[in-house]
Formats: C-alpha cells, structure tokens, sequence
C-alpha cells in the first residue's frame, strides 16, 4: 500500500512540475517501479488548476489511438501530450505549424500552452488516423 501512494505521490509531483515548463524535460527512468500504476494515477488526473489555466494531458496510445481526440480548452490551457509507445516514437505534427515536428519518446512529455483562440489539428505523422482537434475559446 506504501509503494501505491508513493507511485501516485511521485505521478502528481511530476505532473505539476511538467505542467510549469514548455521544454522536454524527461522523467527518471526508474526500471524497479510500477510505470502503469503511475501513468493511471495521471490519467485519473484530467485536468489541474494552474495560475495561468488548465493543464490537459492528451495520451498517444498504442493502436492509433489518441485520448481524447476532442478537446475544448480556454485560451491560456496547457496540454501536455504524452507518448505510450514503449520503443520507437511517435511524430506530432501540428497541421498549422504551432511548433516544429515533436519527436515524443516514451515518457517525456511535450507540452504547449495555447494563446490564440482557433481551431488547430494535431496528427501523428505515417499514421494519419491518429489525430486530435482541439478547440481554444
């Protein structure tokens, strides 16, 4: 039970700390701890209060999924996408050139702060079925 709330104590930690900085910064890598209760502890985490909006997590998982492929933010939201491909990486293409091609490893984060009001399309590059649209107001 110790190592559980250690595991979501060290999740909630590290997703605060990514949620107040735009740059990759990658999480430990510690092989002896239990990744999937972590990642779910964040997953449970939907969306957290910052000073400056909300910070959302968008999950790139395996099988061509992206979680959630939806999402309605206010101007001034964070999202943090996060890649669940264990080897290899996935590409995130932002179709209107927010930011350059982002190579996502597993476990480090990439995360954009969203300013401009608009309608903006994410795909993950060589697999155009896995994409997202998220909508500023």
């Amino acid at each position: 039970m110790k190592r559980n709330s250690l595991i979501l104590l060290m999740g909630l930690i590290f997703l605060f700390a990514s949620g107040c900085t735009e740059s990759n910064e990658s999480v430990p890598d510690d092989s002896n701890s239990s990744v999937p209760e972590a990642e779910s502890a964040l997953q449970s985490e939907n969306n957290t209060t910052s000073k400056l909006g909300e910070d959302h997590i968008v999950r790139l998982e395996k099988y061509g999924v992206v979680r959630p492929s939806e999402l309605e933010l206010s101007k001034g939201d964070t999202v943090s996408w996060w890649s669940d491909k264990r080897q290899g990486n996935y590409v995130l293409v932002s179709e209107e050139k927010l930011f350059p091609d982002e190579k996502l490893s597993y476990r480090v984060p990439f995360t954009y702060t969203f300013n401009e009001i608009g309608t903006y399309h994410f795909i993950v590059k060589d697999l155009p079925g896995m994409n997202a649209t998220i909508r500023v107001n």
